[in-house]
């Protein structure tokens, strides 16, 4: 009996310069459990290519890779800048986010391709020029450099930004019962620039296991070749805040932001692997090539929002951040205000 074949090649438009293909080869065996499942070699071998195409984002690597790019700039958003502390010289600090885009991208299991989630941290010093004759302006710098393996691939990120921000109306006054309550913290514009460097590959042998319509058991997919995935993006951002302090101890705050980004996101992929059941029996192989690039979202709208706790000159926080794109990024640290 002839092995079952099938080929599918899919051209996305060349303004993203993506193209992907995934071929399904079915062995006897594999020809059998399509007869025991009671349908065809090629409506197996479809059935199969669908859940890959899932797995690999190959049906809409224009997609993943716009996500894969916003999720990582987004990651960094607010990492580097303090919005609520009122520091006198300097400050230092160290903080962690995550980073999502795209809740769909993230839906499936031991993707290779999880596009829409993006852990960062980052080291920030502050220093405020109350020193130099200039009480209104507060400088910014943050970075981080670390590894960014994950389940099935290895990589490495790469982080950085310097922030200006200048309060536009100075704080109320710090004197009385009333300001010891609640205390307003002024508006504050900043900007700046931030850059990220996401760079990953096939960590060894990538694995996924997934369940195929009329087929009982699971099949595990155990691939080698190369997988690169990378972004590369850099970003201004414009961010308008406030907030307040409550009895000493509790700050809220929020704000909005416009962010324009410069970046582009690329995939160069060619694997084979070996498809099984959970008795090991191989029921045929599968070629997967997938290659494009995508640039970040140019221009979007943010809201952001945070709560700080004051320990005297240690401060804890955690913020969130909200886009259009539609993003989100969730993070956390502490602060030394001096």
């Amino acid at each position: 009996m002839r092995r079952a074949l099938i080929l599918v090649t899919l051209a996305l438009p060349s303004l993203a310069h993506a193209d992907a293909a995934v071929t399904v080869t079915l062995t006897p065996d594999g020809q059998a459990l399509a007869q025991q499942a009671g349908i065809s070699e090629s409506d197996l071998a479809m059935r199969i290519k669908a859940r890959v195409d899932d797995a690999y984002d190959t049906a809409n690597v224009n997609k993943f890779l716009r996500s894969f790019g916003d999720a990582t700039s987004f990651a960094q958003r607010g990492l580097g800048v303090d919005y609520m502390s009122l520091p006198g010289s300097f400050m230092i600090g160290i903080g962690a986010q995550v980073g999502v885009s795209s809740a769909d991208e993230i839906s499936v299991d031991q993707r290779p391709t999880s596009g829409g989630a993006a852990v960062n941290a980052s080291i920030m010093l502050g220093w405020n020029l109350k020193d130099q004759g200039a009480p209104r302006w507060t400088l910014f710098a943050n970075g981080f450099y670390e590894n960014g393996n994950t389940d099935q691939l290895k990589g490495n990120i790469a982080t950085g930004g310097f922030h200006i921000q200048y309060k536009l109306v100075e704080p109320q006054v710090d004197e009385g019962v009333g300001a010891a309550i609640v205390r307003w913290g002024g508006l504050d514009l900043t900007t700046g620039v931030e850059f990220t460097r996401w760079s990953f590959g096939a960590n060894n042998t990538i694995t996924q296991e997934f369940n195929v319509d009329g087929i009982s058991e699971p099949l595990s997919l155990a691939s080698t070749g190369r997988f690169d995935l990378s972004s590369t993006a850099g970003t201004i951002p414009i961010e308008l805040t406030t907030g307040l302090r409550i009895a000493l101890l509790v700050s809220l705050y929020a704000g909005v932001g416009f962010d324009i980004t410069g970046g582009k996101s690329t995939v160069d992929g060619d694997l084979t692997g070996t498809l099984t059941t959970p008795d090991k029996t191989n029921i045929g192989t599968v070629h997967i090539t997938e290659t494009g690039s995508n640039t970040s979202s140019p221009g979007t709208f943010r809201g952001l929002a945070g709560v700080q706790v004051n320990l005297w000159k240690l401060k804890v926080y955690t913020q969130a951040n909200v886009s259009q794109i539609p993003a989100a990024s969730l993070g956390f640290g502490v602060r030394l205000v001096l």
